[in-house]
């Protein structure tokens, strides 16, 4: 194979992989060199292809043409010298050779077909890369407006806005519907009261929150803005709904979407405005959700490309989530919480709080963290609520954790740090007989079963002292269910402390090609199930604390089957009495 074609097939299978398998950086990196050899030898063949269009041999006179040229006479000029014969008369004839006509053996120039059609594949693909690549540089979304509902408890709720124009601003709402109860259409707004325009220094977002709210009551919320005109006109700038949460202890019925790991236009479609499909499928089934659970990977700061540690860097992979239009849909009706995860950094996040942390953390907490529930420790992402009776714990898997465990460190070694370990230890002694249902927020997983070099470390399996400290309390809690992320795969894992874990990724997102890197029933586990095909999978949670004994039931959706409309797989956990 010569070079040409080497450097040909090399791009057509790196820009490929990367729009459509893995946008793995150093694949792109080798595509950046390998499309203009290709490039250019390609076209080097195309011009001599079009200046020489006919082979040698085509060219050459056919046995016809030379007899007929043998055969041909003419006049003998002063300028040419001939050949004399007799003829059977007696008269001489001079025979004179002709030059070959310039037209025998030359074609019209024209490209080859071939070739040129290579190229244009080469190029389109190509700029395809770049526009996936560099879509965050090329339409950062600096005009996007944002509003959507955050965290939502009985009698208050969060509400994240990104809004550039200007103007006061001031928040309307009125009920829609309260324990089967639906209020009219005409039912008078109340106000929540003006407030100032976001400024750039938070690129343009602020997160308010609405008070006094009724539980177990659906809300419209307005938006309006009172543009800076000679008659302080107002106008509506969008509006959202959402449920508030039933009162504290009060058993319940709680539907909530689950996954992590995000990355819009992958698998790579040419769009004018790129999507995220994991919530378009979402949307299907956003009428019933109470909220969802996003743990983590929400931007990757580092795939394909790390474009660097600034603020602004980091902003602009948020806001080129939150402008794709199913996000949009998707969380004016349904409110997400957040944990964060290394990529919203950079890969396998150790580093605590050295740089980029800081600049990272910044634009997480302005797009993501702060419209989150409240922690009980300030300036903490790590975070616990309440929803009726059911409870959640929302751990920080990455500003504490320390380099993975070795024979040398395992009594340093720690994914939680001290501080957060004792205010969980403290959270389930305060839920154990308080919650009839108990949800722990993991990014990572704490199953085992992910054994490759990089689970080993950045995972829960890379803390196995840790890990071991923690099963042994929670073995001793009832109703206990570990949510983790991250790896692109899904398991549902029985640990050996007897708690279930559900891990989902990715909701839209790659999946590793052909192998998986799960191993089942590692350490004392129990795998209910495995599936690694799909780039999008997430799950949803029914939970009912209303009889004695919960329910709870995952379901397991990916467009791969049943186009996301129906589950893959349904589990029913066997619920105990909590009391």
């Amino acid at each position: 194979m010569n070079i040409g074609r080497l450097a040909s097939a090399l791009h057509i299978i790196c820009a490929s992989f990367v729009l459509w398998i893995v946008p793995a950086q150093y694949v792109f990196f080798i595509d950046l060199v390998a499309f203009p050899v290709s490039l250019f030898l390609t076209l080097r063949d195309i011009i001599k292809k079009y200046q020489c269009p006919s082979s040698p041999r085509e060219n050459a006179p056919t046995r016809d043409s030379v007899a007929e040229s043998a055969q041909t006479t003419a006049r003998v000029d002063g300028s040419r010298a001939g050949v004399r014969q007799r003829t059977k008369e007696g008269n001489i004839q001079e025979t004179v050779p002709l030059d070959k006509p310039e037209s025998v053996g030359k074609s019209a120039k024209r490209l080859p077909a071939g070739k040129t059609m290579l190229l244009f594949v080469k190029v389109a693909l190509f700029a395809m890369v770049i526009d996936f690549v560099y879509r965050p540089l090329l339409a950062p979304a600096e005009d996007l407006f944002v509003f959507r509902p955050g965290y939502v408890s009985h009698d208050s709720a969060k509400l994240h806005i990104r809004y550039t124009d200007g103007g006061n601003l001031e928040m309307r709402y009125r009920k829609i519907n309260a324990n089967g109860f639906e209020f009219a259409d005409n039912m008078p707004w109340e106000s929540a009261g003006e407030f100032g325009p976001p400024t750039n220094q938070t690129d343009y977002t602020t997160t308010t929150t609405l008070q006094n709210l009724q539980p177990a009551t659906r809300y419209l919320v307005e938006l309006h803005s009172r543009l800076p005109t000679l008659h302080a006109q107002t106008a509506l700038l969008g509006s959202v709904e959402f449920k508030t949460a039933p009162p504290p202890h009060t058993p319940t019925r709680l539907r909530f979407g689950t996954g992590s790991c995000i990355k819009p236009n992958f698998p790579y479609r040419p769009s004018k405005t790129p999507d995220i499909y994991g919530f378009s499928s979402m949307l299907d089934h956003s009428d019933s959700l109470d909220m969802i659970m996003f743990m983590g990977d929400f931007v990757y700061a580092d795939v394909p490309l790390y474009f660097g540690p600034t603020t602004e860097d980091y902003r602009r992979l948020y806001r080129q989530v939150y402008a794709a239009q199913s996000s949009r849909r998707l969380l004016r009706k349904v409110p997400m919480l957040h944990v964060y995860d290394d990529h919203e950094i950079k890969n396998n996040w150790h580093k605590q709080d050295q740089p980029p942390m800081g600049n990272a953390m910044t634009a997480y907490n302005e797009y993501n963290g702060l419209p989150n529930p409240p922690s009980d420790v300030p300036n903490t992402a790590y975070y616990n609520f309440t929803y009726g009776n059911i409870a959640f714990y929302a751990w920080d898997t990455r500003r504490y954790r320390t380099h993975w465990e070795t024979p040398d460190n395992h009594e340093a070694s720690t994914m939680l740090g001290l501080k957060q370990k004792q205010h969980f230890i403290q959270w389930l002694h305060d839920v154990n007989h308080t919650a009839a249902v108990k949800f722990v927020v993991s990014s990572v997983p704490v199953t085992t079963g992910w054994s490759n070099f990089d689970s080993s470390q950045d995972t829960w399996r890379g803390y196995p002292t840790e890990r071991a400290e923690i099963l042994n309390l929670t073995q001793h809690i009832p109703n206990l269910f570990f949510l983790s992320g991250d790896r692109h795969e899904m398991a549902a894992v029985e640990l050996p402390s007897g708690n279930i874990e559900f891990s989902t990724s990715p909701i839209s997102q790659f999946t590793f090609p052909l192998v998986g890197k799960f191993k089942k029933d590692l350490g004392g586990e129990r795998t209910l199930h495995y599936r690694r095909q799909g780039h999008v999978k997430y799950g949803i949670l029914d939970v009912d604390t209303e009889p004695a004994i919960p329910r709870i039931t995952y379901s397991l959706y990916t467009t791969d089957v049943h186009q996301g409309k129906r589950p893959a797989w349904v589990y029913e956990a066997r619920g105990a009495i909590w009391r």
